[in-house]
């Protein structure tokens, strides 16, 4: 069974009782850690193998899938705009400064409706056909030996990110218009990623994942209700774009979203990537045996600082417990960073493929 394969089939009722193992998963793996083992990963593949060290060095790694961005079918010219220091900064569609060679978050700009208008002005839908169906079937090559999960921006942590969260705080307790537009903005954003992926290539990617960071370590950012009176419609809207074409639609959030887990199944999500935070995986197995779990593994405290007995018995620990529902595909819960060993790594996917052998 290839990888491609292998993701697949824990989504598929009829073929799920022929997986081989437990499929591995990583989000990516930062520039920082690919810059310091590079080398020793690469050791015995004098040429990188994709030409990519984004794909190259988790596949020697072992995994099975990574996420992957795919173009945009839109087009934007940054705006100028003046702080309250008289300083003129740039931004974009995402509502932050631009800034060159870093991904700090400083805080969102769009504090008005004005300037989300003026926004909206400077964005073109573009036909980026050619090379979407380009991008796709570079990933098409790569699935058998490591399958690309294409990823798409969500909506809620667009809207506060784009503000910052102080300002977001006060639009949000107050259901102002600028955090209804930007609610409307984000998902129509979205809306002409899929569809110019859907009208391009119908659907081969197979798995999209829309990325929403929802949730802290411990709980949910945003409670049920809200989240169900203000993002369950406009995700329910994507969704059928995806589910139509056949695709699997994923879900992606750091923390603990436990709570918010039903209302996700209701808006048409099959599985959720991340699962950190205090995540109880007993309760989410017997409370969600239907709902694809891809994640788990800690990087706060195992991954980094474990020894070689606790790495080992952390992932036995994730097989008893989810192995035999086949619901599961087991990677970090997060990305790979620096601090984390590259010995840690291979003990953790040695022990991934030992313990999740079926």
């Amino acid at each position: 069974m290839n990888a491609r394969e292998r993701y697949l089939t824990v989504y598929d009722e009829g073929k799920r009782k022929k997986l081989d193992r437990v499929p591995t998963h990583v989000q990516y793996i930062r520039e920082e850690f690919i810059d310091k083992y590079k080398d020793e990963i690469l050791r015995y593949h004098p040429e990188k193998l994709f030409k990519n060290y984004y794909f190259d060095i988790p596949f020697v790694l072992g995994f099975d899938s990574v996420f992957a961005p795919f173009p945009p079918s839109f087009k934007i010219k940054p705006i100028k705009i003046r702080q309250n220091n008289g300083n003129y900064i740039k931004i974009k569609e995402d509502g932050q400064a631009i800034r060159r060679k870093t991904t700090f978050y400083e805080g969102g700009y769009i504090h008005s409706i004005d300037i989300l208008d003026e926004i909206y002005a400077n964005i073109k839908k573009i036909d980026n056909s050619e090379l979407l169906r380009k991008t796709i079937r570079k990933y098409e090559k790569l699935a058998p030996k490591i399958f690309p999960i294409l990823m798409v921006d969500g909506i809620f942590d667009k809207v506060w990110k784009s503000m910052g969260m102080a300002t977001f705080s006060y639009h949000f307790q107050k259901k102002t218009k600028l955090y209804k537009e930007l609610i409307e903005f984000y998902t129509n954003i979205a809306k002409i990623n899929i569809e110019g992926l859907i009208e391009a290539t119908n659907g081969r990617g197979k798995v999209l994942t829309l990325l929403d960071d929802v949730a802290f370590k411990g709980r949910s950012m945003i409670s049920t209700q809200r989240w169900t009176q203000d993002f369950l419609t406009p995700y329910k809207e994507l969704i059928s774009l995806i589910s139509e074409v056949e695709m699997i639609p994923q879900i992606h959030t750091d923390g603990d979203p436990t709570e918010l887990i039903p209302y996700f199944q209701k808006a048409g999500f099959c599985g959720l990537q991340g699962w950190e935070g205090g995540v109880n995986p007993q309760f989410i197995n017997e409370k969600f045996p239907n709902f694809v779990v891809i994640g788990f593994g800690d990087v706060s405290h195992i991954l980094p600082y474990g020894d070689k007995n606790q790495i080992i018995e952390h992932v036995k620990h994730l097989m008893d417990i989810f192995k035999e529902n086949r619901h599961f595909i087991l990677g970090p819960s997060t990305v790979i960073f620096k601090e984390i060993p590259l010995k840690n790594i291979r003990i953790f996917m040695n022990a991934t493929k030992k313990y999740g052998k079926y």
